[in-house]
């Protein structure tokens, strides 16, 4: 494995002109986002007390998750040119998946900087070779993420920092963090007390357990980006995944499936990879076409890797970048 990642040829004023940031793209994304988590709410208190509040709260669990995509974004300080409006939709948006800013922004940078190293990337849920049985219970149920992000937030709110959070926090940010934690520890609490002074599950159900609800989605959505992939190559055309969607999903996962495209350059917003995409795309292999083939892409490393150890998920590129 060499230490040099492998980079792009990208002309450097394209680049520049791609990492602009605005805040009128960012707001009309989390305006959308809002609007459908908002339908799906009352969607779910309408359905309360009959058999479609199954489906119902599933649903709004569903769009609830994608919180995760606003609070990926703005952990990077790029979808709002505005610092404090990043600043606050990061801090309101991940008491919703219990990321707090200091937590989340830290470790995925180490994400970033050592993505699919194993050991070094802290974001690896599964090393090759995958089971079924781990790939289920630790993916797409989503238990792991759930855990972490609340073990997480419960040590540091008690001054007991994880072991990513001390490795990835720097020192001078510590304290900081220690808040963050607290408050929303606090705000955590209050729906409680809230539900047991009105002697009702719903500020739970509807405030909290969103989170749990969604987790298969979330499980599954999180599979795409890197799982069956190659692990332990500084070239991120084989660690990661890039697919093409909907536009409904694009727009809620806030373009997210050009995820090779973010990797390679983090520092544009999220609103240009779409153009980033076309500008580089003659460099990277052919992107996955939709959810369900990268999971069939993802089911087919595993079968493989039963036998064969080292197989993942192949990748051709074009000649000239090989």
């Amino acid at each position: 494995m060499t230490d040099q990642w492998y980079r792009f040829d990208i002309d450097r004023k394209l680049l520049k002109s791609l990492s602009r940031r605005t805040n009128w793209h960012g707001l009309v994304y989390l305006a959308y986002f809002c609007v459908l988590l908002g339908i799906t709410a009352a969607l779910a208190l309408a359905s309360v007390g009959t058999w479609w509040s199954i489906p119902a709260f599933f649903f709004y669990g569903s769009i609830w998750i994608f919180a995760t995509s606003v609070v990926h974004e703005t952990s990077h300080g790029t979808p709002f040119r505005n610092r404090a409006l990043n600043e606050t939709v990061l801090f309101t948006f991940g008491f919703m998946v219990q990321q707090t800013p200091c937590l989340l922004r830290f470790v995925h940078a180490r994400h970033h900087s050592r993505t699919a190293i194993v050991g070094d990337d802290p974001e690896i849920i599964l090393t090759n070779p995958m089971t079924w049985k781990d790939f289920v219970v630790k993916e797409l149920i989503d238990i792991g993420s759930i855990w972490y992000f609340t073990k997480a937030t419960a040590l540091l709110a008690i001054h007991r920092p994880g072991k990513d959070a001390t490795d990835c926090i720097p020192a001078e940010k510590m304290h900081h963090a220690f808040i963050e934690a607290q408050a929303y520890m606090l705000a955590y609490l209050a729906v409680i007390a809230w539900s047991i002074a009105t002697q009702s599950w719903l500020p739970v159900t509807m405030l909290i357990l969103p989170r749990v609800f969604g987790a298969p989605t979330h499980g599954v959505i999180l599979a795409t980006q890197h799982f069956g992939m190659a692990q332990n190559i500084r070239d991120h055309r084989h660690t990661t995944r890039t697919m093409m969607v909907s536009p409904l999903l694009q727009l809620l996962y806030w373009n997210m499936n050009y995820h090779i495209e973010h990797h390679m350059f983090p520092q544009v917003p999220f609103h240009a990879l779409p153009r980033l995409h076309r500008a580089i795309k003659d460099q990277c292999p052919l992107p996955t076409r939709g959810v369900l083939r990268a999971m069939r892409e993802i089911a087919t490393t595993i079968n493989h890797q039963r036998t064969n150890p080292s197989y993942t998920t192949p990748r051709q590129l074009p000649s000239a970048y090989a």
